[in-house]
């Protein structure tokens, strides 16, 4: 059975989904589709000199 959602909490070997509801499931039994890309930022973290 496949159901796709977003992995919301990891503790040790459970993970827990957001499925529309949590489900918590082996992390054995998962395998990750897609790999998380942060957002890219737009202005650099350090002010610019002036």
């Amino acid at each position: 059975m496949e159901l796709i959602g977003d992995v919301t909490h990891v503790d040790g070997e459970w993970l827990t989904i957001n499925l529309g509801v949590p489900v918590t499931v082996n992390g054995d039994t998962v395998r990750l589709v897609t790999a998380y890309k942060p957002p890219a930022r737009k202005t650099p973290l350090i002010d610019k000199a002036t």
